[in-house]
């Protein structure tokens, strides 16, 4: 079966490249126009710096990388005249799909800049990979899309993308792998179904047509009004963004100083600080020098703490997942189930689980206490069957509070899940977190949260 992926287009891979233009040489010199003219405008820079008015569009625009860097990210806002709407990113103004890559899906996108590297005799060599490339915002009536969810178990395509009004165009839906996936139907805004695939009509106005899929390769959730469900099955899910995920994680005793040195108390030391490690050229541990930390040590909050995610979880993952209406989810089987480790949340998707069979005490002899989904909240349980394909909540005594109930949101915002302390939790150190809630020991390109405010690090 082919396995599905959701990509995120950020400059990744980067290697030395100059382009020479304009009597000067740049390590990247791109343009980015609008296409066909007329339909829409466009704004692009190096940096993820917003257009501040109207007259920062332009219809074509170039991009200079002065900078001695080896790879490069377009930063690109797309605004489609009236009466149009932007088809996507293209490496190409051609009309024909078979002819323009698409490297972006948004109104506003970040497009790679990158190189390649050929290695001969050992001797590496450095060509630039279009470093003097032009990319398109492709304005049209019609495009097409996938259900969200499904965006990567098929490809999508449209037999003219810079279409107009009484243009005749195909669209055409094709499943990677036809054996789990299949199609069907095509969905417009007013909610009709087309089951034709490939489907021909001609262009009238202003529409999007979202292709639906079904087969062993799908997962359909029905979430109704809107409702939080304990879940964990056997497959590697890509969530669609219509889909709140939430974890419960274990939030380690430990802070960062400035340097962003991980701090932790040490019993060999019996101090608060960080080790530092020296390694010789073959990876083996040379020395190893522990340094105290002098300042004031925080308080930690007992509370349980949200992660939220819209990223492929693993096979087994215990979640709690957040939506309405019915929702679908790509699937990757996966031979062995591999739970998300630090998340206080146990999946049961190798079969239903008797609370009572459960040890009441971990290997140190700690009490447990666990905690079953009646619907909205946990609440502490001692009998109940949870059934396969879903979760229940283990802690132990030695290191977190018991109280009788960890919430999961309340009737009128979604909050996320927090303990129901039997007193008032401590201050909270946030410390540094990737923008899907893995904590890190010092921040990576992206975004980070640190202590609790979002910072961008190129």
């Amino acid at each position: 079966m082919k396995k599905f992926y959701a990509f995120i287009l950020f400059a990744v891979i980067g290697i030395s490249a100059f382009a020479e233009t304009d009597d000067n040489y740049y390590w990247f010199f791109n343009k980015v126009e609008a296409s066909p003219t007329g339909k829409g405008v466009i704004y692009a820079s190096d940096g993820s710096v917003t257009p501040e008015s109207e007259s920062d569009y332009v219809a074509s625009l170039d991009v200079k990388f002065n900078a001695h860097s080896s790879y490069g990210s377009i930063y690109a806002w797309a605004k489609p005249a009236a009466g149009y709407q932007l088809a996507g990113w293209f490496t190409s103004a051609t009309d024909e799909t078979t002819m323009a890559e698409k490297v972006a899906d948004g109104e506003e996108a970040s497009i790679a800049v990158t190189t390649e590297v050929t290695t001969d005799n050992d001797t590496q060599e450095y060509y630039p990979f279009e470093p003097d490339a032009t990319y398109y915002a492709i304005f049209a009536k019609v495009k097409v899309n996938a259900a969200a969810g499904l965006e990567d178990v098929a490809e999508l395509s449209i037999s003219k993308v810079a279409n107009d009004t009484g243009d005749k165009i195909t669209l055409t839906a094709t499943p990677y792998d036809a054996e789990s996936v299949q199609f069907d139907y095509w969905s417009d805004s007013k909610g009709n179904k087309i089951t034709e695939n490939p489907y021909t009509l001609t262009v009238s106005g202003v529409e999007t047509y979202t292709a639906h899929f079904k087969g062993d390769g799908i997962l359909t959730i029905d979430f109704g009004e809107g409702k939080y469900l304990p879940f964990s099955n056997e497959c590697s899910t890509i969530l669609n963004p219509d889909v709140v995920g939430y974890r419960i994680e274990e939030q380690p005793q430990t802070f960062f100083d400035d340097d962003y040195n991980e701090i932790a108390f040490d019993e060999t030391e019996n101090a608060w600080g960080y080790w530092t490690n020296v390694y010789d050229d073959e990876g083996n541990l040379e020395s190893s020098t522990f340094t105290k930390y002098e300042g004031e040590i925080p308080t930690f909050d007992t509370s349980y703490k949200l992660s939220q995610f819209g990223y492929t979880y693993n096979a087994g993952d215990a979640v709690i997942l957040y939506s309405k209406g019915l929702q679908s989810f790509a699937l990757t089987p996966e031979e062995e189930p591999s739970p998300w480790e630090g998340s206080l949340l146990q999946p049961t998707c190798e079969g239903a689980v008797n609370i009572a069979d459960l040890p009441t005490k971990d290997d140190d002899g700690n009490a447990i206490t666990y905690y079953t989904f009646n619907g909205q909240d946990f609440v502490k349980a001692t009998t109940g069957t949870v059934a396969k394909d879903q979760c229940y909540l283990m802690l132990t005594a030695e290191q977190y509070p018991q109280p009788d109930k960890i919430l999961v949101a309340n009737s009128d915002l979604v909050v996320g899940i927090e303990a129901v302390p039997a007193k008032p939790a401590a201050p909270q150190f946030v410390g540094i977190y990737t923008i899907d809630g893995k904590q890190v020991k010092a921040p990576v390109k992206g975004i980070n949260i640190v202590n609790g405010k979002k910072v961008w690090v190129k």
